[in-house]
């Protein structure tokens, strides 16, 4: 990243925590060090934590503002409950910025167009969402996201020789690696996306996410539908 940040001149990086889509949690001094070479650089921040209330029970999100005075000043956090609640429709994403002068300009952009504007309802689904039902409700999700990610994982491994996946700590994503298999099977990646589409089971190209030959996959659906997309995927795709 320093080096990056110094070759193309970086004033501004976008920070995504929890990562989609690894799924990667990061630890507060991972953070904490990302934010020490924005400082050495003069780096403003934007950190993307849409993802932050989908994490396995064993990782802890960090709020990128809260591991230092200087982090909490030179960055934009941005969060929704359009992933967690599927409310995405809604239009109820926010921010939080501690600087004023930060703060005075990104309101200044935003004011310039009404797009994307809060309505109404989606302030209430917002209230709603982040009350005590909600918190429950979403305590309950993460433990089927959970459930569905070891499935996956382990049914990968057992049944799917050439494709790699490392365990996600955050989201509901798996982002599958491919090339082993396109290399031994004799299958390009848009054959294997299609092959997948054509038995019923919509995945997603990975490629735009910067890594050739991988697919993001998305688990956040009944762990019975899971396990009939995985068993289709084992009859007629791999």
């Amino acid at each position: 990243i320093e080096k990056k940040i110094i070759k193309h001149n970086i004033h501004f990086a976008i920070f995504c925590s929890p990562h989609n889509p690894t799924g990667r949690v990061w630890k507060k001094e991972e953070i904490q060090k990302f934010i020490d070479i924005c400082k050495k650089y003069d780096v403003l921040v934007f950190s993307d934590e849409i993802w932050s209330d989908l994490v396995r029970k064993e990782n802890t999100h960090i709020p990128t503002q809260s591991v230092s005075e200087d982090a909490k000043k030179r960055t934009i956090a941005a969060y929704a409950p359009s992933k967690t609640f599927n409310l995405a429709g809604l239009v109820g994403s926010y921010h939080i910025v501690y600087d004023k002068y930060l703060r005075d300009r990104l309101n200044k952009q935003a004011s310039l167009s009404h797009y994307n504007s809060p309505n109404i309802l989606s302030i209430h689904a917002l209230m709603g969402a982040y009350c005590k039902d909600g918190l429950d409700w979403v305590s309950e999700l993460n433990e089927v996201i959970a459930n569905n990610v070891d499935f996956a994982i382990d049914f990968i491994h057992t049944h799917f020789k050439g494709i790699e996946v490392i365990k996600p700590e955050g989201t509901y994503m798996l982002y599958l690696d491919c090339t082993k298999y396109l290399d031994t099977h004799d299958i390009t990646m848009d054959e294997l996306l299609k092959k997948g589409v054509r038995y019923g089971v919509c995945w997603q190209d990975g490629r735009p996410f910067m890594n050739p030959n991988t697919i993001r996959m998305n688990l956040a659906l009944p762990t019975s539908l899971v396990e009939e997309a995985f068993s289709r995927l084992k009859e007629f795709v791999f």
